[in-house]
């Protein structure tokens, strides 16, 4: 796929307003981690079948009764301000339902975060992504392992470990992902990838 004329020559480092002063396609294609740029190419089309469906589930599944929960995909979350401005955009948040609807969460607000794990990014989402979640307090991350073919290999369910900031392996699904908090459900991986 060909990369936007402007990739090449966008800034390596950016303040929040910078970045709030984005066009939103612009702004779409890129993280920011300490202030500095991240850019962001557009995952393959089972990826977003894979984050879209989990999504799907949890925004079905949400208790009736409790607090109001919102699930979305693809939305900014932002980290932390200090010392570096710092977000990221994963491919499903869960998050404590908001007055404004145009306000995006921050991380005291997100219950839970998924990153679909593509071949080429489950390393960042294993060590940079994973560590940056927890240092946010962010209390579920789960990762969606998938294959060179993109079919899901297994889910890492990793639960925080509030007081040492880091997350702590809960389980290894491997046919199904069966949750109990903050949603509770069960997703066979067919359903995910299913045409």
């Amino acid at each position: 796929m060909a990369t936007p004329s402007w990739f090449d020559s966008f800034p390596d480092v950016m303040s929040e307003a910078e970045y709030r002063a984005l066009p939103e396609d612009v702004g779409r294609s890129i993280e920011v981690v300490h202030g500095h740029v991240i850019k962001c190419e557009s995952p393959a089309p089972r990826h977003h079948r894979i984050a879209r469906r989990v999504a799907n589930a949890l925004e079905a599944a949400r208790p009736r009764t409790g607090p109001c929960l919102s699930v979305e995909t693809d939305i900014d979350v932002v980290l932390w301000r200090v010392p570096r401005f710092t977000f990221r955009r994963p491919d499903v948040v869960v998050y404590k339902c908001q007055d404004d609807p145009a306000q995006k969460p921050d991380a005291s607000q997100t219950l839970a975060v998924v990153e679909v794990s593509s071949p080429g990014t489950v390393r960042e989402d294993l060590t940079d992504k994973r560590a940056q979640y927890a240092a946010a307090a962010i209390p579920l991350y789960l990762l969606f392992i998938l294959d060179e073919k993109y079919q899901v290999l297994e889910v890492r369910e990793f639960h925080l470990d509030a007081v040492a900031s880091e997350y702590r392996l809960h389980e290894v699904h491997t046919e199904e992902l069966v949750l109990e908090l903050p949603i509770r459900l069960t997703i066979p991986f067919a359903a995910l990838i299913a045409p």
